[in-house]
């Protein structure tokens, strides 16, 4: 059956990578992707979620909506409270991205790190997981400097970066989150997975078919 979905997107990578996976995993998906990469780079030059890039937010929700979407991806995990918010506004599903690894986070681990590229994320990631968890679980962030700029640049350096630090630090915990889609790739340079290694992709994208019904 036809649907269509918009897909908001904070940055590139996520278009890039999403909608290819999509396509791979439905058929008959019409996808209209929306990019405002300003919306993250204020998050980072602030260091929160504004009122202005929420504002920016909810008029691309209503784009959605008036374009006759079926249902809203949110790609990016640093604007996932604003997700939150829109969903009272719409009458159309809006799935985060995020939301079913922080899931399987809560469910499978006991000690958690997060890991990020960019500071933002790690908070809202790490806020969406402790909401899902219990007293004795812990969840901690980590970020890993000087890498997300990589991604356009030299992609296999990006992955290699962030597999080292997963190497570095799995040992210590159940579960290692990456907080954003863009990483999800680094999993495959991870030597002697010994942790379980959670990402967005494409389990973000395994709720979807849920509009399907």
């Amino acid at each position: 059956m036809h649907k269509k979905i918009t897909v908001i997107h904070t940055t590139i990578a996520t278009v890039t990578s999403v909608p290819p996976m999509i396509q791979e995993m439905y058929d008959g998906f019409e996808i209209v992707n929306i990019l405002d990469d300003s919306m993250l780079n204020e998050i980072k030059e602030k260091g929160r979620l504004t009122k202005q890039v929420i504002e920016r937010f909810i008029q691309y929700v209503i784009v959605a909506k008036n374009n006759g979407s079926d249902a809203i991806l949110l790609a990016c995990s640093s604007i996932g409270e604003a997700g939150d918010i829109a969903r009272k506004i719409v009458d159309i599903p809006l799935f985060k991205i995020d939301e079913p690894m922080a899931a399987m986070a809560a469910e499978k681990g006991h000690r958690i790190m997060v890991l990020g590229t960019v500071q933002s994320t790690l908070y809202p990631t790490s806020k969406l997981i402790e909401s899902k968890t219990q007293a004795s679980q812990t969840v901690e962030c980590k970020l890993i400097p000087n890498v997300f700029d990589l991604y356009s640049v030299d992609r296999e350096e990006h992955d290699r970066k962030i597999a080292d630090v997963i190497m570095e630090n799995q040992d210590d915990y159940d579960v290692i989150v990456l907080a954003q889609a863009s990483m999800s790739n680094a999993v495959q340079y991870v030597v002697d997975k010994r942790t379980e290694i959670l990402t967005s992709l494409p389990l973000g994208l395994m709720q979807l078919k849920e509009i399907i019904k």
